[in-house]
């Protein structure tokens, strides 16, 4: 029998999409919609449908800068970088919160509840102690656990080495463990998501995300 085609690659699909190509979008926008949503979600929830829209925008507007042989993820995912961060700047700028331009630990000003469904109590406690990290932080756990992004690629989100990525990685892990264990939760609960933390996380990758 013959299998067809094969399915085009995301660079063929964002190519054929500047130039016209509906379907191409739908399929490349279809591919990647969930994780880019679920990346903004975790920081600002109220924003997240419309900062998703626009990466996917910026992505077939800034296709010439996708080089050959860079992977289409890092090139979203930098995109969706940049997007969040100055949404995030122009909050602070509004509510004059800083006066330094750092938005580390900026939110935004009316969050919404994730729409991450968890479903075990551990689950759920995990997503209260990410939200209560920095934007980094964030960003750098959900590309690594949740996008399955190598160091190599997130490397190229963050504009960072490798070697970099590694230690903040592990210094990420550690704070993420410190919050876990500030929040208020069933000891067993507590115990059990601290004992495997690395497999809750890899957990929350295959959740629904709710309307």
């Amino acid at each position: 029998m013959d299998p067809g085609p094969a399915p085009r690659t995301d660079g063929e699909l964002l190519a054929a999409w500047g130039q016209g190509d509906r379907v191409a979008a739908t399929e490349l926008v279809d591919r990647y919609y969930r994780s880019v949503l679920r990346f903004f979600d975790l920081r600002v929830g109220g924003a997240a449908e419309d900062l998703t829209q626009r990466t996917f925008l910026a992505c077939v507007e800034g296709r010439e800068r996708l080089r050959e042989a860079e992977s289409f993820r890092p090139f979203l995912f930098g995109i969706a970088r940049r997007l969040l961060l100055n949404h995030l700047r122009t909050r602070v700028v509004e509510s004059n919160v800083f006066d330094d331009g750092d938005v580390s630990g900026a939110t935004d000003p009316a969050p919404t509840a994730s729409r991450i469904v968890a479903g075990y109590e551990q689950q759920t406690l995990l997503l209260r102690a990410m939200q209560l990290l920095d934007v980094e932080a964030q960003m750098l756990l959900v590309l690594f656990y949740w996008e399955g992004l190598k160091t190599s690629e997130i490397s190229q989100v963050l504009g960072a080495p490798v070697s970099t990525i590694t230690t903040r990685l592990s210094r990420t892990r550690k704070a993420l463990q410190d919050a876990i264990a500030a929040l208020p939760a069933v000891p067993g609960s507590r115990d059990s998501l601290l004992a495997d933390l690395d497999a809750w996380l890899g957990s929350v990758r295959g959740l629904e995300l709710g309307s």
